[in-house]
């Protein structure tokens, strides 16, 4: 296999081979539904290096990019990485559009599996393929809508949210899906009085708004933007980003149920299901 690393980034420090070998363990675990105890080699020490494993298992992924997930990088760790946020793929055929009816939240046993209340932008246009750095403002103008969303976030990788963040890069950017609901107008000037509650079994387990998004919005969609550059793929006028946890990271097990609720929108419930093997 061959490895492309992003552009723009700091060379990986593993090598290629190293690289390919994590990225095929992943990508056949994801395929399989099938959990890993372990980080399939050593653990990357960079974001260069994640990004890179990144790259590899979605180029080998049998579907097509619809999107980022954005996720903060714990403060502690923001210097020694170099970023505040990291992102991941969301691919196209795990977008759902969350109607009145319960969903489910595909979860890999023996993986990892999560529910996060995020806010879901859809982009309004083509971003240019050599610009690989925005501000807020700039990335304002890319934003079509805002919409209330939970990730469903994991994978394969059971101990990944011990293992860091360079660890939720390298594994599809821990995400499993994007559950998209109702359009919030206003929502980029008014994020932060917009509240968000997600519960487990009826237990909450966080509240929280955009004041937890440093930047607010824009500055997500601008990481997005951004990174998706240097990874040879820009964001396209359609596509999604979730632009991270407003109430934090809140595991879920097969079997249990979760409510999300946003300020004066209809909750969102459903039951975490095992993921079935990739076609």
């Amino acid at each position: 296999m061959t490895v492309t690393h992003p552009i723009g980034l700091s060379a990986p420090t593993l090598a290629d081979p190293v690289i390919a070998e994590a990225a095929a363990r992943f990508v056949a675990a994801r395929r399989g539904a099938t959990g890993l105890a372990g980080f399939p080699g050593p653990l990357p020490a960079d974001l260069a290096t994640a990004y890179a494993i990144q790259a590899t298992a979605t180029a080998s992924w049998p579907d097509e990019v619809a999107g980022w997930k954005v996720a903060r990088v714990p403060p502690a760790l923001e210097e020694a990485l170099g970023a505040i946020r990291f992102i991941g793929p969301v691919f196209a055929g795990t977008v759902v559009q969350g109607g009145d009816g319960p969903l489910s939240f595909p979860v890999i046993a023996g993986g990892f599996g999560a529910v996060e209340a995020e806010f879901a932008v859809r982009i309004a246009a083509d971003a240019p393929v050599d610009k690989l750095d925005y501000s807020p403002a700039e990335a304002a103008a890319f934003i079509a809508a805002v919409h209330a969303a939970i990730e469903v976030a994991g994978g394969p990788l059971a101990p990944v949210n011990d293992l860091g963040p360079t660890a939720s890069t390298a594994v599809f950017g821990n995400n499993t899906g994007l559950i998209v609901g109702e359009e919030i107008v206003g929502a980029v000037e008014g994020a932060d009085v917009l509240r968000a509650e997600v519960l487990i079994d009826g237990q909450s387990v966080g509240v929280g708004s955009a004041a937890k998004l440093p930047g607010g919005i824009p500055a997500a969609v601008a990481v997005a933007l951004g990174m998706a550059a240097r990874l040879g793929r820009p964001l396209k006028a359609g596509q999604w980003v979730s632009t991270g946890a407003l109430t934090g990271v809140h595991s879920i097990a097969i079997g249990q149920e979760a409510r999300i609720c946003f300020t004066g929108l209809a909750p969102m419930t459903g039951t975490a299901v095992a993921a079935a093997p990739a076609g």
